[in-house]
């Protein structure tokens, strides 16, 4: 994978992961709704930081 395809596909999780939580915090959900977007948050934060170590492995090599 190609560092612009890094790139684009971190754009994406990121406009994701603010839209979601905007939403989480912006609206009345029920409670499991709020735990199934959270832990959704949670895990679109772990791939950021996966894709964005990538990046910094391939800005070395």
């Amino acid at each position: 994978m190609g560092k612009e395809e890094l790139n684009k596909i971190i754009a994406i999780k990121k406009m994701d992961l603010e839209e979601c939580q905007l939403e989480l915090n912006s609206r009345y959900y029920p409670t499991i709704v709020r735990v199934a977007m959270m832990n959704y948050i949670s895990i679109l934060q772990e791939q950021l930081e996966q894709y964005n170590e990538l990046i910094k492995r391939e800005e070395i090599a």
